[in-house]
């Protein structure tokens, strides 16, 4: 009889191990564990206040922890220096702003600094890779329009594409879609899956709707006065019971034939306005 093959373990590209952090004051995010494997789409999800986007900053290096230690590829953040950081991650902030004067094509340039130096041009590597980005975001048309002319989804794809550019292999977002339309929502969030595909880059992002967290995102860690309270793969975690512990609310989470992907539907009353 032939003897079983070893399951190998994935090794998480990063880690956060026993976390606790938070602006000076009482603590955010108290002992918060978690494992993100190479290639994965994490959705952050809780409700306002609950430390989804302190985790993020801390994954990120922005933000100090109090306790505990953030890992890549099994190396303390603390210890890689910002320049190799920037190699491998890149963050983007809830609502960025660019400096005036400044075209598309220069914004997205800039996510090439952590690849060259001050002494010199970019290469025709960079300028490829600028390229690229313009592609993947479709930015080609707007490419020497300035930022500040932008629209709200236009402006944010040129982010997403100076993110592209820095070809992180760890991409942290924090709330991307939340200012934007349905319509632009959607073109984003896409915009994440194709990278995601095509470069096999690991997103981790903060979401407040939990059906475009479920449409688009993989694996879920829901947050929830502080704690991680559940962190799995988006099928096996998004429950009714998650939903009503986290957000207070009443709902179906419905796997449907014709969908890859569970659907949320909700009660209009909250649980704390029934026991009102």
């Amino acid at each position: 009889m032939r003897a079983a093959t070893p399951v190998t373990e994935v090794r998480p590209v990063l880690e956060v191990d026993a976390i606790s952090a938070g602006y000076g004051g009482a603590p955010v995010l108290t002992n918060a564990s978690l494992r993100i494997t190479p290639g994965d789409i994490v959705a952050l999800c809780g409700p306002n206040g609950s430390g989804k986007s302190t985790l993020l900053r801390v994954m990120s290096r922005l933000l100090r922890p109090e306790q505990g230690r953030v890992l890549l590829h099994d190396q303390a953040l603390n210890g890689i220096s910002r320049r190799a950081l920037a190699r491998k991650m890149a963050f983007m902030p809830q609502s960025p702003t660019s400096p005036p004067g400044v075209t598309v094509r220069e914004m997205i340039g800039y996510g090439r600094s952590p690849h060259t130096s001050w002494l010199r041009a970019m290469s025709r590597g960079d300028q490829d890779q600028i390229d690229e980005a313009l592609r993947l975001c479709d930015l080609g048309s707007l490419e020497h329009r300035l930022v500040s002319t932008l629209s709200g989804g236009e402006r944010q794809r040129a982010w997403l594409a100076m993110a592209v550019a820095q070809e992180p292999e760890v991409l942290l977002l924090d709330e991307p879609v939340s200012a934007l339309d349905v319509g632009h929502q959607l073109d984003v969030l896409s915009l994440l899956d194709q990278l995601n595909v095509r470069r096999g880059t690991t997103i981790v992002i903060v979401l407040h709707d939990i059906n475009l967290a479920a449409r688009f995102c993989r694996s879920l860690v829901a947050i929830h006065e502080g704690h991680i309270v559940a962190a799995g793969s988006m099928h096996d975690t998004l429950t009714s019971d998650l939903l009503q512990r986290v957000f207070g609310v009443r709902a179906e989470v419905h796997h449907l034939p014709s969908l890859a992907y569970p659907l949320c539907t909700f009660d209009r009353q909250t649980i704390q306005e029934e026991s009102r």
